[in-house]
């Protein structure tokens, strides 16, 4: 098969739609917020005091915009069964085990067994690797 470029009906810098958006020419969204500009202070005044007044949609929308979701802080879990186990199915128990009790909460347990996973993904990966390895050495 060749490299050749595909060649379509159009010559270079003329355009496939000569109908369409002309250069240069503004996205109504933009016109929009250059419209709504000078009038943005009142209206932020005015949904600020309807959400001071009780208007649950209102409040909503503002701490929807203005304030990011509060996430979750990250405690370090503090295992020590999981230090113990020697194989990776050990520590997946003791990882379970830990929920169980209540000392780990399930979004830090799902984090951690998701790194056990990843672990003997690697370790499967890195027998394969010595495996190919020696197949190679001892190939013909």
């Amino acid at each position: 098969m060749q490299n050749e470029k595909r060649k379509g009906p159009w010559k270079p810098g003329e355009s496939g739609n000569p109908a369409g958006k002309p250069k240069g020419a503004k996205d109504r969204r933009t016109a929009w917020r250059t419209a709504l500009a000078d009038e943005l202070p009142a209206i932020m005044a005015k949904l600020t005091a309807t959400a001071l007044a009780g208007d649950v949609q209102a409040a909503a929308l503002i701490l929807s915009r203005c304030c990011p979701p509060v996430r979750p802080s990250r405690e370090p879990a503090a295992l020590p069964e999981l230090a113990k186990a020697t194989t990776l199915g050990d520590q997946a128990r003791a990882v379970i085990a830990a929920v169980a009790a209540g000392a780990v909460a399930a979004d830090t347990a799902a984090e951690l067994l998701r790194a056990v996973a990843d672990a003997a993904k690697a370790i499967e990966l890195d027998g394969m690797d010595r495996r190919l390895r020696a197949l190679e050495e001892y190939a013909p």
